[in-house]
């Protein structure tokens, strides 16, 4: 599954939000009525509150001229019969939140929108999205708990004075802390630098994981896919991935610089996206393996800026040996 897929993924999302809300709420139907047996005066008061509730619209609708006044008549009315309710399940030892459904998520109620008038997907439902397209992905153990600083080198480097080994574990520790705390970091974005096999995918993949675990929406994906759905957004054919990666609450792009250059879509989207992006102040992760002079040269001084920004972008820079040489079944680049 990519992004191009999403459609599908949320059909199967709101399935599941549809059905948790019936559990819930049949759940609360079969409380209430063992609580209507426990407490026959409970039922008798409920039966009253909705007997008052139809003898209100109906005069209101018999003698419009004095709708309001019978609408406050009828509220005061089922206010005091409400009272009297909560009292008689508090007396039989039980409380007002029994008789409340109990949903997986209490801000959208499972309904999976939130907003009036106009609606929008749910937190939880970006969560649940951005969740099944990680997992599609087959890198669901790349993970801060499989990190393995031993696969690096511990030869000390005479040009950095550090070895492969110290520089992978600060970088580890780093990533972690910025996984940990965003959005309090002091720069929301980075930039993983380096040739392939050092380690930069894995820990992009890393972060990804933790942040997902801590209930942010992160949309990861790899340059090329990134491309074909600015491709698609340009003719016309986009299903919404376009939009889906310019408002991510976390967008990670891995493997920028090889992706294809399209005449007026590569350059031109990616500095529009990079742009909203951080108009907005959303956080915004990429993994290259072209150096900054690369990075410039291809795409322009505008969105080299935007990716280098001092003040809102930690560049962390790799080095070092392809592990991959050396062992094939540690993580990715």
């Amino acid at each position: 599954m990519d992004i191009v897929s999403r459609k599908e993924a949320l059909r199967e999302i709101l399935a599941e939000k549809r059905a948790q809300k019936e559990r819930a709420e049949r759940e609360a139907d079969r409380v209430r009525e063992r609580i209507a047996k426990d407490v026959p005066v409970y039922a008798d008061l409920s039966g009253a509150i909705s007997g008052i509730l139809l003898e209100t619209n109906r005069r209101a609708l018999a003698d419009p001229a004095r709708a309001r006044d019978i609408a406050a008549e009828g509220r005061a009315r089922v206010l005091a019969l409400q009272k009297e309710a909560e009292g008689a399940l508090r007396a039989a030892g039980h409380t007002v939140e029994e008789l409340k459904p109990k949903y997986a998520c209490p801000v959208c109620k499972d309904t999976g929108f939130v907003g009036s008038p106009v609606h929008e997907y749910c937190s939880c439902v970006k969560v649940a999205l951005m969740r099944r397209l990680y997992e599609a992905a087959g890198i669901g153990e790349e993970t801060f708990e499989h990190f393995d600083a031993n696969v690096f080198s511990d030869e000390v480097d005479e040009k950095i004075g550090k070895s492969q080994r110290q520089i992978m574990e600060e970088h580890r520790l780093y990533c972690e802390r910025y996984a940990d705390n965003l959005p309090d970091v002091q720069r929301r974005n980075l930039l993983l630098v380096g040739r392939t096999g050092l380690g930069k995918t894995f820990l992009l993949n890393c972060i990804s994981a933790r942040l997902l675990e801590r209930g942010k929406a992160v949309l990861r994906l790899t340059a090329y896919r990134m491309l074909d759905t600015m491709r698609r957004y340009h003719m016309g054919t986009d299903d919404g991935g376009m939009e889906m990666m310019t408002n991510a609450e976390v967008l990670a792009i891995d493997d920028l610089g090889t992706e294809p250059m399209l005449e007026n879509i590569t350059v031109e989207y990616l500095f529009t996206l990079l742009n909203e992006r951080r108009a907005n102040r959303l956080p915004t992760l990429v993994a290259t393996n072209l150096t900054p002079r690369e990075l410039q040269s291809r795409y322009t001084e505008r969105i080299f800026s935007r990716l280098v920004d001092r003040g809102e972008t930690k560049v962390l820079r790799f080095f070092g040996r392809d592990v991959r040489l050396h062992d094939e079944t540690r993580g990715r680049a």
